[in-house]
């Protein structure tokens, strides 16, 4: 076993090349399975199937004093390149709609060196770089190894290769094989079939009761995870092989849970300093603790946070004249003890007199009024005592000892969230006994220890309505652990600008919400971007960062906070569509799943690519609320359809905004409200001056509505045949088609018998046409086949009866008029 050959290998697989990022941007858009109930990116498995295959062949090969890359280099890097191609005839099927048999010369020649597009353009070869990742001279060796990863793949054409890889195939079907159980049947699949294919006996599973606080269950399994692979205090227990949001699969040695609950608990503290960073509040004239005093973390990092912005303070001037160009080192140690004096008890005599006349002096100094001495004299003191820093070290010394000790007792919690967080953590899962009602956190239901005051930059009203309390009841109250969470929600979101006042008096904040990307349930030891949170919400969205890392210890599951403001608003339903879109658009790019979800509430993955647990209606109607996968089933597939998928939903997001912007429509995700042929044709054609020839809209329509289209086609080719073409005005390209519906309508006001509307219309339809000059000849058989073609569409639409025939006379016409212009422009 040699857990650092592990890392190095991933290290350098992932961080010294562009295979990762290759892999993502070329198959992150496409499905792992095509059956839909695989959810996960065809990006997501690969990469899973590498970092699982490579770690299996190096806990097995590498021993404890070999070097990686002298004696295993090229075994690891053919592996992994081998790897990353098992799913070539499923990347080349889904990349270009084509259907080869398996693994085949047909698959591989198509990835390689892939023929012209419809354009007559050549195709980019290699996409995920293998050769550039490899080198040259290993197709062969690749196409043998990937024809023995599954059991079931014909190996025929490579029968006659003698590789020096052979060894490597047992390492590739671990890998293939273990990735994709974890699509089927998540971390217990990964770990039977880990089992099944290894010795039993080093492989192990740690599980833990998930955190109902997300982020910290996230840091805590990367505590974890850091020390089975011996990144802490170095005693190494094993190589990671993957995780889910509350177990850890690894191989190698066993470890006591009660020794592994402990190191936890010591080493939690330091994971969390050294991923979040933590402020007080400190200005020219004011000072808190604020989120320091509230958080278990060591208290000398707590120190350097204050020594940080009081040094920020003063070299920014701020409440005075001018800022000093440097801090010296001896005066910025002190810095943390003055903030205390001057600041939070207000001193104004000093352990010694030379500090104190010092205070007097500078008070004296400052001109204006009381008040204003008393808002200058903090800044103002301290500036003073930096500039003479070298007159006073002695003075600074009597200071600290006599404040030290308060010092640190400002900075030591009340209670003891980390020991709370592991024993919920490493508990089991026995509910605990209910608190009464008076003493329960307002969050999770837990016992609370502290009253909730959070100031005016806050997630939720300390006074107000929560599920466990009454409006404008009793402040709320929220337990150790829940106030911990909320330390890192506001760091996350305070270091991506997101803005958590309230805002006006009265107003409420119900908007933070939680999006949760993640590449599936089970991840192995990879991770995507450099940063914690997921992606930026703006404007102008950031998707440049192709960023990856082999952590162990970096997020589970990426965290990205947006606000889009109350609920009550139009405009806020349709800003949150815009971040709706935003994310979707995100989750594509990087091959990731997506949960909407609120902040403090367990993460939970779906059985879908993306799944909006807060959906507002608007979302609902046009099912923008989930998407079942990635992208549609390939073309040759006939079964187990669905469009339910990003690909579709991102479509239609583009057509709204499209038509939106034309028609400069200040909320164009709130005026379409259904998913259907007649709906978005009456939206494009009202508020858009050439909505019958956009050729997005015209691909949607054949991609997702292709039998009403081509329903309404053919009403329009027969209102053709009986009314003849028309090149001029909508209303006579519609004339006889609103004949036809005011005729549906007025017999079926009368409630005729179906027959005799029919009869009823045909007579209205042919007596309007034949009344028309340039109508040519109508004839009966016209107008009974243009009536009996809309009736079709109706009843097929499910709008053939008095009230939705009414309530969609309008949209009708105009998905009349749409189809009617697309019959002309094919003539």
């Amino acid at each position: 076993m040699n857990p650092e050959a592990a890392r190095e290998a991933h290290e350098t697989i992932v961080g010294s090349t562009d295979l990762y990022g290759n892999i993502i941007d070329a198959a992150g858009k496409y499905d792992a399975k095509v059956d839909s109930t695989a959810n996960s990116s065809l990006a997501a498995h690969i990469l899973n199937a590498i970092t699982i295959g490579v770690n299996a062949f190096v806990y097995e090969a590498v021993g404890p004093n070999e070097d990686l890359f002298e004696d295993y280099g090229e075994d690891v890097q053919v592996l992994a390149a081998a790897l990353a191609l098992h799913d070539t005839n499923k990347f080349v099927q889904e990349a270009y709609g084509i259907d080869v048999d398996g693994n085949n010369a047909e698959a591989f020649d198509w990835y390689f060196d892939p023929e012209p597009d419809e354009d007559g353009d050549q195709r980019e070869g290699d996409p995920f770089g293998i050769e550039a990742f490899l080198g040259e001279g290993y197709r062969d060796d690749l196409q043998y190894l990937v024809q023995r990863t599954e059991s079931t793949e014909d190996s025929s054409g490579t029968r006659g290769i003698n590789s020096s890889f052979r060894g490597l195939e047992r390492y590739c079907r671990i890998g293939d094989s273990t990735a994709s159980v974890a699509l089927r049947d998540g971390v217990d699949g990964v770990y039977d079939q880990m089992c099944t294919l290894m010795d039993s006996d080093n492989v192990h599973k740690i599980e833990f009761t998930q955190l109902e606080q997300p982020i910290l269950n996230d840091v805590l399994l990367g505590t974890v995870k850091e020390i089975i692979s011996g990144e802490i205090d170095g005693d190494t227990y094993g190589v990671v092989v993957g995780s889910t949001s509350d177990s850890i699969v690894y191989l190698g040695d066993s470890i006591r849970r009660d020794l592994l609950k402990d190191n936890v608990m010591e080493h939690l503290p330091e994971r969390i300093s050294h991923n979040f960073d933590f402020e007080c509040k400190l200005g020219w004239n004011a000072f808190e603790y604020d989120i320091l005093s509230e958080i278990e973390m060591p208290v000398e990092h707590k120190e350097d946070q204050i020594r940080k912005q009081a040094k920020e303070l003063l070299l920014s001037g701020s409440g005075r004249d001018d800022g000093f160009e440097s801090i010296p080192p001896n005066f910025a140690e002190i810095l943390p003890i003055l903030i205390k004096a001057i600041y939070d008890l207000g001193m104004k005599e000093y352990p010694t007199d030379k500090l104190t006349d010092a205070y007097l002096e500078v008070y004296d100094s400052i001109d204006g009024s009381k008040q204003r001495k008393a808002q200058l004299i903090k800044i103002e003191f301290l500036a003073h005592l930096c500039d003479k820093h070298e007159e006073y070290s002695e003075d600074f010394e009597a200071l600290d000892e006599e404040l030290r000790k308060d010092f640190q007792n400002d900075l030591e919690p009340e209670t003891d969230a980390i020991s709370a967080v592991v024993k919920r953590s490493f508990g089991n899962l026995k509910p605990n006994k209910i608190p009464d009602k008076s003493e329960m956190c307002f969050i999770c239901g837990s016992k609370a220890e502290n009253e909730y005051k959070k100031g005016h930059e806050t997630i939720y009203q300390a006074q107000g309505y929560s599920r466990r309390l009454t409006p404008h009841g009793s402040p709320k109250s929220i337990c150790s652990v829940c106030n911990l969470e909320y330390s890192l929600l506001f760091d996350i979101c305070t270091q991506n600008g997101l803005n958590l006042n309230r805002g006006r008096p009265g107003s409420r904040n119900l908007g933070l919400q939680i999006a949760y990307y993640y590449f599936d349930d089970f991840l192995g030891d990879l991770r995507l971007r450099s940063e914690r949170a997921g992606m930026p919400i703006g404007e102008n969205v950031d998707l440049s960062d192709r960023h990856t890392t082999a952590s162990l210890f970096e997020p589970q599951y990426y965290i990205q906070p947006f606000k889009f403001g109350d609920h009550q608003h139009m405009s806020d339903e349709n800003h949150r569509m815009t971040i709706v879109r935003q994310l979707m658009q995100s989750a594509q790019e990087s091959g990731m799943k997506v949960v909407i979800g609120r902040p403090f509430t367990r993460f939970e993955s779906a059985d879908t690519v993306f799944a909006d647990e807060e959906a507002t209606r608007p979302q609902e109607l046009l099912n923008l609320d989930e998407a079942e996968r990635f992208g549609p089933m390939p073309s040759f597939v006939t079964e187990d359809r669905t469009d339910s998928h990003l690909r579709r939903a991102l479509q239609l997001f583009k057509i709204m905004s499209m038509v939106g912007q034309d028609a400069n429509l200040s909320n164009s995700y709130l005026h379409l409200d259904r998913d259907t042929f007649h709906s978005i044709a009456d939206f494009a054609v009202v508020n858009h001056d050439n909505a019958t020839r956009l050729p997005d809209l015209r691909e949607y329509f054949e991609n997702y509505h292709q039998n009403a289209l081509m329903d309404m086609k053919t009403v329009a080719e027969r209102g053709i045949d009986l009314f003849g073409p028309q090149y001029n005005s909508k209303y006579k390209k519609t004339k006889v088609f609103r004949e036809a519906l005011d005729a549906f309508l007025s017999g079926k006001s009368q409630q005729m018998a179906d027959d005799e509307l029919v009869e009823y219309v045909e007579s209205q339809v042919y007596a309007a046409a034949d009344r028309e000059d340039y109508a040519g000849h109508a004839t009966t058989d016209q107008a009974e086949a243009f009536v009996e073609a809309i009736r079709s569409y109706l009843v097929e639409n499910d709008l053939y009866n008095l009230k939705k025939l009414s309530d969609w006379e309008d949209a009708l016409v105009n998905s009349y008029y749409y189809a009617y212009d697309q019959t002309l422009q094919n003539q």
